[in-house]
């Protein structure tokens, strides 16, 4: 019991870096998205969909080699079981609640501005792409709708690749 729970721990601190590389990468290209093509808060998702593949992909190759050390030689079973999981835990729960806490439900994000506007991080601003800009309402919005569905794809995302799409049995085979 002990050894399992030790591997789990590890798995769940490697799980833990290789999900803040893969936020990472998803944050910036979202962002990056929403202000370059101007995207406003009523259509995030066309910026999450295409930041959410190009962290999909870079999540299988960490997940696999990296958080579970998988060993099995059949790529394609994993990579199918990993994708299915992988489009419900960012296309469905994380693009859903992204879009629902922006657009529709901005309670949190509007309470984060108000708080960085209390404490005075609200005027910061820098540059990007030639332009000025600022801790608005907007990007203070996105973010944290960001932030909140990303927590709420981090579960479901663990425990599916966990016990699912990386399995094995103690021979390392898949069952």
């Amino acid at each position: 019991m002990g050894a399992r729970r030790s591997q789990t721990t590890g798995e769940v601190a490697r799980f833990g870096l290789v999900g803040v590389i893969n936020t990472l990468v998803d944050y910036v290209v979202f962002i990056t998205l929403t202000i370059v093509f101007r995207i406003p808060l009523s259509r995030v998702w066309l910026a999450k969909y295409p930041s959410s593949v190009v962290a999909m992909i870079v999540s299988f190759i960490l997940n696999r080699r990296f958080v579970f050390r998988s060993q099995q030689r059949a790529v394609w079973p994993q990579a199918l079981r990993f994708v299915s999981t992988t489009l419900v835990g960012v296309f469905v729960i994380q693009n859903l609640l992204t879009q629902y806490l922006a657009g529709h439900q901005q309670y949190f994000g509007r309470t984060a501005f108000h708080v960085l506007g209390a404490i005075g991080l609200a005027d910061l601003h820098f540059s990007f792409h030639g332009r000025t800009l600022g801790l608005t309402r907007s990007f203070t919005i996105k973010t944290v709708a960001f932030g909140i569905a990303t927590l709420a794809s981090l579960t479901w995302n663990f425990l599916t690749y966990k016990y699912w799409a990386f399995r094995e049995d103690g021979q390392g085979e898949e069952r």
